[in-house]
């Protein structure tokens, strides 16, 4: 199967690409952040090539479309702005990131199959059990964002006829090996790790999160991958959101440390809202089957090891 990966060099992306199976021929496109290249030789990833691309640059997306000699047989959509609370202060360049970039990359590279990973986000403001079938009208701007995206998805498959088929991903979130250094996971486990036993926490603590190891996440992206023919928008959720206190709690746990947590401010996304969603179990079998804190364990093991090969190198 010949693929395209947008965003691969983030967080989802660069799991993904260990995970994609070897038959598959991959194009891995990256803009800002360096060292796919390193990763993908580090991981001996020879099915995989790595091309810079500016998704807002018609140029590199006619490129992109060469590289695949024309026509994706399936697209893993997940380059994005990737930081929701960022929106706020500056829509513009997030309506560019998750919505701009994607028409255009729709206009110049046709495909068979696409996956584009929206966001659990556009929910936002709403409270309780929620599915796409639920009406939505965000007010954070990185929600509007990826609700726009959704429905050019859906204009691209169904009007223009350029994308065979799709599934638009109502993504809830995950955490894992090569997230972003600014997340909690990550911050707070390197934290604890060094000593730190104070925590500031924005809000009241009580906002949910619904994210799960990243492993169990790329299981059902790679199994959406191999939906074609499908058209329809599904949410991808854990199932058992947490809140922000709960998620300290774990950590500590986790690591056998006790912990303080110090609430200030205000968040500008706050989640009340939980997927009903059956979709992903009943029609596609997966099923996120990592616990909590066997995917902290697991997230731990990972940074003890990085630390090892440091030490080590």
């Amino acid at each position: 199967m010949n693929v395209i990966v947008t965003g691969a060099s983030g967080f989802i992306g660069r799991n993904v690409l260990v995970r994609t199976p070897r038959d598959w021929t991959v194009v891995a496109l990256w803009h800002r952040t360096r060292g796919l290249e390193e990763f993908i030789a580090e991981h001996h990833l020879t099915h995989v090539r790595a091309l810079h691309c500016d998704l807002l640059n018609a140029d590199d997306v006619a490129e992109v479309r060469g590289a695949v000699g024309g026509h994706a047989d399936a697209v893993m959509y997940l380059a994005a702005n990737g930081d929701p609370a960022a929106s706020s202060e500056h829509p513009r360049w997030d309506l560019e990131s998750n919505t701009t970039a994607l028409v255009n990359f729709l206009e110049g590279c046709p495909a068979g199959h696409l996956v584009y990973v929206s966001s659990g986000a556009v929910y936002d403001g709403l409270t309780g059990e929620v599915t796409p079938a639920t009406p939505v009208s965000p007010r954070l701007p990185y929600a509007i964002s990826k609700l726009a995206s959704e429905q050019y998805v859906r204009y691209f498959a169904e009007r223009r006829g350029t994308l065979g088929s799709y599934v638009n991903v109502r993504f809830f979130g995950a955490y894992g090996p090569y997230e972003a250094a600014r997340k909690i996971t990550t911050r707070w486990l390197r934290g604890m790790a060094a000593g730190q036993r104070e925590f500031a926490v924005r809000g009241d603590g009580r906002n949910l999160i619904d994210f799960m190891y990243v492993d169990d996440a790329v299981t059902g992206f790679l199994r959406l991958l191999q939906a074609r023919g499908e058209r329809l928008t599904v949410d991808f959720a854990s199932g058992a959101p947490v809140s922000v206190n709960e998620v300290v709690n774990a950590m500590a746990r986790v690591l056998g440390v006790s912990v303080t947590v110090r609430h200030e401010g205000i968040v500008p996304e706050y989640i009340e809202f939980r997927s009903a969603d059956p979709t992903m179990r009943e029609r596609f079998g997966v099923v996120p089957a990592i616990g909590f804190d066997e995917g902290l364990g697991r997230f731990k093991a990972f940074f003890d090891q990085q630390v090892q090969t440091r030490q080590t190198a």
